[in-house]
């Protein structure tokens, strides 16, 4: 009889959650059925904003889309499998209860993910378009004007404000100054930063417009289509968008552009001219005037520097050289730059007879300003350094120039000496950079270098004669170009960001050592002749053009040191590069090839390759695999190509930094039997995203040595890996200081193996299952949802000051030990309570440093209050069924 009513329990168990399966599969079905609508809604919003050509979804949106995508097959499944057992009273039913369950949460926190109160498109603004901070001046004078156009902004009735005032007074600082402060006050949506062309169009402004919001107008070549396309484009941004324009020469009619009307936006322009400000209708004109005497005083001894006193003899001879800056904080800067440390009464004499007798006249530019600048070129120590700075101007005007690929130019055209050794030459370059820093004549910023619109004048006005310099950067030259540019006698041409189609005939410059095309339509190609006369050749940059193969006069340059063919998409053929034995910097990136140029074994001075294709084409495997690269290379950078493993390149003995996507390689580096040749030794930074074979760095031994260097690593998006690397090889790794993982489905550990240590410890009562790791500073683990442990031996990392643990929810332990209570650790690790009480920790200390930083999430929670009541009562029924059973 006990048995008869322990089975009916049993079975009533069953029918009750059987019917309770049922009830849930609706439940299931109609927060799909909500999630569906709201991911139908994102894509309609995705293709009404398709006027937006250029802008990225957000991560996140990418992120809840793909989500929304595999719920979407895992519901399905769930109920495939719900009807397989649906006829019969099994425990299988059990366990498909509680997984309806949990795909009811996880439907319900996706609907409220899926929100996007922020918007579904990356940030309006490009990073390219982001400004400088650049330090008031005058502090009277500029806090006025600030003020002023603040107040001008916040006035409902004030549409188009005008700040004019004459060359180098400080518009742009202070302008700067107002693009962050309407930034920070969230009163206003955003604020675009655009500089009119100096031989104004409407089209080329149209274009930096564009740009600047990134909307792509190159293929529309109608000008009122391109007014409407902007016009959507703004309008769709909403109210309180603010556009600054940057010195604007002409006045020219904002409705003809395509900027709306009305309270959709508000305009602020700068201009040398007030003519300009009326013939645009501004509602508000502010002068910028020049800093007053003790102002102007005040500036030069701040950037002589704080603590500077100057004698009794030199002072007066300092305030005269300041009264000949006229009160131009450009020029104030330049000069007080330059005089910086200097401390004899003789140099200040003579600074001042310089600048009383200089003479640089410019056209359509006062020759007061161009006089003070070019006293600080003057000051520029050496000829070298002269000469890089003079090349400065060859790149576009008000965008940074990165400053390891200057660098790079300047080492390819022999003002920085080939020392066979790129840290040095990033060196030396970083010294003459820092110099003409110093002096004034180039700002520092975020790894990018800007160079004031003056200055560049003033570098363009000496090198119309020796050096022979022709630029033309964004002058809107049209269809061919004519070979009367290249003259027997220039030396280097910047044509960057034109609309040329096509390079036609043989121009003869023997002298000709720089040649840049980069951002030009080119889709007429070029003459395979055309490069048959440049015999001294060293940089020459097609990036970003609609080529569709070089010219075979390419192959002949056989002093070419760079050759840059980034985004160039349509590019298929690139002919043999054999002789081109002299070059250095390679860039394949973002092409259409599909096997890498014959020849690549001759690079022998090749130290930096990147190479990707423009497609979801990967490149030939035999492109890939069976190449030999020269060892010399330094800087790696691959993109979907068919890459096995590294070792097929080359020894790669001076590989410094690598970097590999979208590529089918399993392994960084295969198994090498008998290698007396250690792996990676020189590679400092190693970074590994998206590959979705892939299965960790190392599949055989390595030799002692071995990625001695290595100190930041990045692995992301590597959806197979399990684990990274050996405990063997991790503790090699002395001088690591940022490792970065996320994102990687399948992983469950970070580092395989290292019981043999602790069993060994264990034997004999010996300390050896620690690892330190004395430079380690940044450890980031982010979704890593099968993550069970780090590593099995302890970490000693007494200089980590960054931690975040995030998404990493069956993690047991975390295995490190900071050495001392004073160390001072930012950060987050994120989890439930009971995760966190339930993680082993081989350090109590460290549990107690790292305590500040843990948030708790409610890992298991629902998305709202009736699914968390459907989530209790169907896991206590579950409960029930269980213990019966």
């Amino acid at each position: 009889m006990e048995f008869f009513w322990e089975a009916t329990k049993n079975a009533w168990a069953q029918y009750n959650c059987s019917r309770r399966l049922e009830e849930n599969l609706t439940v299931l079905r109609t927060e799909m059925r909500g999630l569906s609508s709201r991911e139908c809604d994102i894509k309609n919003e995705l293709k009404r904003v398709e006027v937006v050509h250029g802008r990225k979804l957000k991560e996140e949106v990418s992120l809840w889309l793909e989500n929304v995508e595999k719920i979407t097959s895992e519901a399905t499944k769930v109920e495939e499998d719900c009807r397989e057992v649906r006829k019969y009273f099994s425990l299988s039913r059990v366990a498909l209860g509680k997984l309806v369950i949990d795909k009811i949460e996880e439907v319900v926190k996706l609907k409220e993910k899926g929100q996007f109160s922020g918007g579904l498109l990356a940030d309006l603004v490009p990073e390219s378009g982001s400004m400088p901070m650049m330090k008031l001046v005058g502090r009277t004078r500029d806090e006025r004007n600030s003020e002023e156009i603040w107040e001008s902004l916040m006035d409902r009735v004030v549409k188009t404000i005008g700040v004019y005032g004459m060359a180098g007074v400080g518009k742009t600082t202070i302008m700067t100054q107002i693009h962050d402060r309407i930034t920070r006050s969230g009163k206003f949506g955003h604020a675009v930063w655009v500089k009119p062309p100096n031989d104004f169009n409407i089209e080329r402004l149209q274009n930096g417009i564009g740009q600047a919001i990134a909307l792509d107008l190159s293929h529309e070549e109608d000008e009122m289509r391109r007014s409407v396309k902007l016009l959507e484009a703004l309008k769709w941004r909403g109210n309180n968008f603010i556009i600054i324009f940057d010195e604007v020469c002409k006045p020219f009619p904002l409705e003809k552009v395509g900027i709306p009307k009305g309270d959709a936006c508000k305009i602020i322009l700068t201009t040398r001219s007030k003519n300009v400000c009326r013939d645009m209708k501004c509602d508000r004109k502010i002068e910028v005037e020049v800093l007053s005497r003790e102002e102007a005083w005040k500036l030069f001894k701040e950037r002589l520097g704080a603590n500077v006193v100057l004698s009794m003899e030199v002072e007066p001879i300092a305030k005269l050289i300041t009264e000949e800056c006229g009160g131009l904080p450009l020029g104030i800067i330049t000069v007080a730059n330059a005089m910086r440390e200097k401390n004899d009464v003789r140099e200040w004499r003579k600074a001042l007879e310089e600048l009383k007798c200089s003479t640089m006249e410019m056209e359509g530019m006062g020759d007061q300003v161009f006089r003070i600048l070019k006293f600080s070129y003057d000051r520029i120590k050496s000829e070298r350094s002269r000469s890089c700075f003079l090349y400065c101007a060859l790149f576009e005007e008000g965008y940074g120039i990165n400053d390891e690929g200057l660098i790079e130019h300047w080492v390819a055209e022999g003002l920085i000496d080939d020392m066979g050794d790129w840290e040095k030459e990033l060196d030396k370059g970083h010294t003459i950079l820092k110099e003409l820093i110093d002096l004034g004549l180039l700002v520092s910023f975020d790894h990018s270098l800007l160079m004031h619109d003056l200055i560049r004048d003033l570098a363009i006005g000496i090198t119309r004669k020796t050096p022979r310099f022709v630029v033309k950067v964004g002058t809107g030259i049209r269809g061919s170009i004519g070979v009367e540019e290249f003259t027997e006698d220039v030396e280097r041409i910047s044509l960057i960001g034109n609309e040329i189609e096509m390079l036609s005939g043989e121009p003869n410059c023997p002298k000709l050592s720089t040649l840049l095309l980069k951002m030009n339509f080119l889709s007429g190609n070029i003459s395979h002749e055309f490069f048959n006369r440049m015999k001294s050749l060293r940089v020459l940059d097609l990036s970003i053009t609609k080529i569709e193969y070089l010219p075979a006069s390419v192959s002949n340059l056989e002093n070419l040191r760079v050759l840059l063919l980034e985004n160039c998409r349509m590019l298929r053929e690139v002919p043999s590069l054999e002789k081109l034995k002299h070059v250095k910097l390679l860039n394949l990136s973002a092409t259409d090839i599909k096997e890498l140029p014959h020849g690549m074994e001759c690079l022998v001075n090749l130290k930096e390759l990147c190479v990707s294709s423009s497609t979801t084409n990967r490149l030939n495997a035999v492109g890939c695999n069976s190449l030999v690269l020269p060892g010399t290379i330094v800087k790696l950078e691959m993109s979907q190509c068919e890459l096995s493993s590294l070792p097929y390149l080359s020894p790669l003995q001076r590989l410094q930094k690598c970097s590999i996507s979208w590529c089918s390689m399993k392994w960084l580096l295969p198994i090498r039997d008998n290698s007396t040749v250690t792996s990676l030794p020189s590679i400092q930074s190693l970074n590994l995203y998206e590959l979705p074979s892939f299965r960790g760095l190392c599949e055989g031994v390595l030799l002692p040595g071995s990625f001695a260097c290595l100190g930041r690593l990045v692995v992301d998006g590597c959806n197979v890996l399990e684990s990274l690397m050996s405990v063997a090889l991790f503790q090699h790794l002395q001088c690591l200081e940022h490792i970065e993982i996320q994102k990687c489905s399948e992983m469950e550990e970070v580092i395989q193996g290292g019981e043999e240590a602790m069993v060994e410890e264990s034997d004999n009562n010996n300390n050896n299952n620690t690892i330190l790791l004395p430079k380690l500073k940044e450890l980031y683990l982010h979704r890593l949802g099968k993550l069970k442990s780090i590593c099995k031996l302890v970490l000693t990392c007494p200089s980590l000051n960054k931690i975040h643990i995030v998404g990493c929810h069956r993690l047991k332990t975390i295995p490190l030990s900071l050495g001392h209570s004073t160390s001072v650790v930012v950060g987050e690790i994120e989890g439930s309570r009971e995760r966190w009480d339930a993680l082993e920790w081989d350090d109590s200390n460290t549990k107690t440093l790292l305590l500040p930083l843990f948030q708790e999430v409610d890992e298991a929670a629902g998305g709202g209050g009736e699914t968390r009541g459907i989530k209790r009562k169907a896991e206590e029924e579950l409960q029930q069924v269980a213990r019966i059973s």
